[in-house]
């Protein structure tokens, strides 16, 4: 789950990962590299030189901990899946979970830590290019939908702002 949640990536993408994905040079050049699974139209009309990795950066480091421990536990197979489970199986750890924290009327799966990435990259200003990028979308039009889910649901950005009138604050 920490690692859906810090890269947004597929649970496609988490599952097929090895510890040869994980770049752990120093706390400030730690992340993996993600091979975007998600199938982009026929093969003969995928872009030429459209890549299909994206490397994303974690900076969180009580995740990069829990992360390089987890990579420790799995020495001497530098070339295995470090997840042997199915996407079902992460679906239901995380509904477990809710109902553990007395959220399970939350319908959450492995896809709600996607869209949070996204969410949250977005409500830091974080340009969409950007966004994109790291979600490994073919166009920014995919990423451009996250920003209709906050405008139309944008009345709690308005919570604490106090707007005094014009003629108020000229006196």
């Amino acid at each position: 789950m920490t690692l859906l949640w810090v890269t947004g990536a597929r649970i496609s993408e988490v599952l097929a990962l090895t510890p040869n994905h994980f770049r752990t040079l120093s706390t400030d050049d730690f992340g993996v590299t993600l091979q975007t699974l998600k199938k982009r139209g026929r093969p003969r009309t995928r872009l030429r030189g459209e890549s299909l990795q994206r490397f994303v950066p974690i900076l969180d480091l009580n995740a990069q901990q829990r992360i390089i421990n987890y990579l420790e536990m799995s020495r001497g197979r530098a070339s295995e899946r470090l997840f042997t489970m199915s996407r079902q199986s992460v679906d239901n750890h995380i509904k477990a979970a809710c109902r553990l924290a007395g959220f399970d009327w939350i319908k959450a799966s492995a896809h709600t830590f996607r869209h949070s990435f996204a969410i949250h990259l977005l409500i830091h200003a974080r340009p969409l290019k950007f966004i994109s990028k790291m979600l490994g979308h073919s166009s920014i039009q995919y990423t451009e939908i996250y920003t209709n889910v906050l405008t139309s649901d944008m009345d709690h950005f308005f919570e604490g702002i106090e707007f005094c009138s014009l003629e108020y604050s000229l006196r």
